[in-house]
């Protein structure tokens, strides 16, 4: 089960492990929303670690600390959400009208209001409202100037990554056993590694002459998530070692390469 916190400033800790406080040697974690917001509103402070990033995007150093009620505006988990969805899909209402050109959260407050979400589509969590990209497809479209926009199909990262990743991994076990075979696929590796560079760093000028960056899923062609700022991207980049997408020494390179690029 994985955990988001956005805090009343604005800082979302993800994946966020907690503890109560006393369990002091943090052998049991609490996986069951209920359970955290029960000691939440019983006055007891939580014992979160995660990573942490600002509204923006940007990482910050790793949170180990304690919050309380009053320090979190919104917490949700994977269960939450309908089947189907995945945990970044998940945007508040503000995040939502600002993706689909709307001029506030108020008018998807509205249209909650007058019943066009399903029950399993929205969720209050904390004094936030939460939803999701499909919800907000069906309930208000296709989002402006889709034509104009970079789009990536999540088969280019689920698969095509993914299997990049394996071969990465094998690079070590293939050079002690045959060092002519190891040439090659490293050879391989870095064309592919190119090819993925190359796929993000349009990415990345969309971003950066003001497009939207739009993840699809390739099965259905709906709207997974949509990136509107370069903080935006590099999160969405940093996903990808928790899903096991890009080793981290990939990743990092990635990274820094993309950084690098001039404005």
């Amino acid at each position: 089960m994985t955990i988001t916190i956005v805090t009343a400033e604005n800082r979302r800790l993800y994946p966020a492990i907690v503890y109560s406080l006393e369990d002091k040697e943090q052998k049991n974690p609490i996986f069951d929303i209920d359970d955290i917001f029960d000691l939440l509103y019983k006055s007891q402070n939580i014992l979160v670690i995660s990573t942490q990033f600002d509204q923006y995007g940007k990482e910050l150093k790793i949170f180990n600390g304690e919050l309380g009620k009053s320090d979190i505006k919104a917490l949700f988990s994977a269960k939450d959400i309908k089947a189907g969805n995945e945990l970044d899909c998940v945007m508040t209402l503000s995040e939502a009208a600002k993706k689909w050109g709307l001029s506030n959260g108020s008018t998807i407050r509205k249209s909650i209001e007058r019943g066009k979400f399903e029950q399993d589509e929205i969720k209050q969590a904390g004094d936030v409202w939460i939803t999701t990209y499909s919800a907000m497809e069906r309930v208000f479209g296709s989002i402006k100037n889709e034509e104009n926009a970079y789009v990536i199909y999540d088969d280019f990262e689920c698969v095509y990554l993914t299997k990049m990743y394996y071969q990465y991994c094998n690079l070590g076990y293939i050079r002690d056993i045959n060092s002519a075979y190891y040439n090659k696929i490293l050879k391989d590796y870095e064309e592919k590694y190119q090819y993925v560079k190359g796929i993000f760093e349009n990415a990345l000028r969309a971003i950066r002459n003001n497009e939207k960056v739009i993840i699809k899923k390739s099965r259905n062609n709906k709207v997974r998530e949509i990136l509107t700022t370069e903080g935006e991207f590099f999160l969405y980049l940093n996903t990808f070692h928790s899903r096991r997408n890009m080793a981290p020494e990939m990743l990092n390179r990635l990274m820094e390469e993309l950084k690098a690029i001039r404005k």
